[in-house]
């Protein structure tokens, strides 16, 4: 493995800008801990009990563009033009269709949806202005999901960086004009906070679509290619699917069991959740880049019917990524001290973010087994 120039050369071409278009994803998520936490504890575990109800969603829209994943990379292979624009299609109506329905619903129901998560009144209270306007930010991510997913199937990575960095940049602007009310915009606080996110999450899909429209990327396709899917294509799609949805499912109801304990633990513990969140998402962009490395490498040679390329991969990435996370979460413990003080958080919600840290670092190594496994 080690020896084998082809393959690190392959890895590194799709798994770095992988990650890096998640490490700005995660960014966006520091910058508003970053800037909310100016405005306290309570602020600070708001925003973090909003990003709650969106991971789960995220987890579940993993579900199904891994499957888009699989058809894709494998017609990539092949050079099945068709059946890469069919499972774009597929794709976007399943992304679009749950993220508008969360959207509508979270919105509309903030309150009952944050009592699942914690007892808090006060951060209730506060995460529902976030939450009433930043739920319609789900839709936008969705689409941009679905656009990545394809892109990173035919080995377009460089757009999805470009687009992300461009949606960081526009987030630290409005954050900046409508949490503090600079140059003469209105002081919102929490609610700037939520205005400044739904915008990022379209500008990013937004410059994707156009970019892509321009240099006639397969995104840029008529309904006709996309919607027209011939008898069995649904069916077989969902085969592969449903079960990476409800594994991903269930892991997103047992993360979502520990954020509700860790929510009735008080405000200094729900902050140190927050940004020990934020961490671990910062910590696993790499895994996000090795993995989807991953899955596109295998599927291309599967599409290419040269199995034993596929099988020599699929012995290494197991034994790379707990390797990388040794190194990963020996860093986590060793600095957590220096990365909390950027952070502007109570001495007990300190504390406790230091021990969860701790135990993140340590399991770091087992917790992304079963994630490369199943890609």
């Amino acid at each position: 493995m080690l020896q084998d120039k082809v393959y690190w050369r392959l890895v590194l071409s799709l798994a770095i800008p992988i990650a890096l278009q998640n490490l700005l994803s995660s960014s966006l998520a520091i910058i508003d801990n970053l800037m909310i936490g100016r405005l306290g504890d309570i602020a600070v575990g708001a925003i973090g009990v909003s990003a709650q109800v969106a991971q789960l969603i995220n987890i579940s829209l993993f579900g199904i563009t891994s499957g888009g994943t699989i058809f894709a990379a494998q017609y990539w292979g092949k050079k099945d033009y068709e059946g890469i624009r069919r499972t774009y299609g597929l794709v976007m109506i399943c992304c679009s269709v749950i993220s508008v329905i969360a959207a509508i619903l979270i919105s509309t129901f903030p309150t009952v949806v944050l009592g699942f998560y914690t007892n808090s009144q006060a951060i209730i209270a506060e995460g529902a202005k976030y939450l009433r306007i930043a739920a319609f930010s789900y839709i936008g991510i969705a689409v941009n999901l679905g656009f990545c997913t394809i892109l990173r199937s035919t080995e377009k990575v460089k757009l999805p960086v470009i687009s992300n960095l461009i949606s960081v940049l526009v987030n630290v602007v409005f954050n900046s004009l409508l949490i503090f009310g600079l140059l003469g915009f209105p002081k919102m606080g929490i609610r700037g906070a939520a205005i400044a996110t739904v915008i990022a999450s379209l500008v990013n899909p937004l410059f994707i679509f156009f970019v892509s429209f321009a240099k006639r990327y397969v995104l840029r396709s008529s309904f006709k290619q996309m919607f027209a899917f011939p008898k069995g294509f649904v069916g077989k799609f969902f085969t592969v699917s449903l079960p990476v949805f409800f594994n991903e499912a269930m892991w997103a109801l047992g993360v979502a069991g520990v954020n509700m304990v860790y929510g009735r633990m008080g405000e200094s513990n729900i902050a140190a959740l927050t940004i020990t969140k934020t961490v671990e998402n910062l910590a696993f962009v790499l895994m996000i880049g090795l993995c989807n490395a991953c899955a596109v490498m295998i599927g291309k040679n599967i599409g290419k019917e040269d199995s034993d390329t596929a099988y020599t991969y699929a012995k290494r990435f197991p034994l790379l990524v707990p390797s990388l996370c040794l190194i990963i979460g020996g860093s986590i413990i060793l600095f957590r001290s220096p990365i909390l003080s950027l952070f502007s958080l109570s001495a007990e919600a300190r504390n406790a973010a230091m021990i969860l840290l701790l135990v993140f670092g340590m399991e770091m190594p087992l917790r992304n087994i079963p994630y490369i496994s199943i890609v």
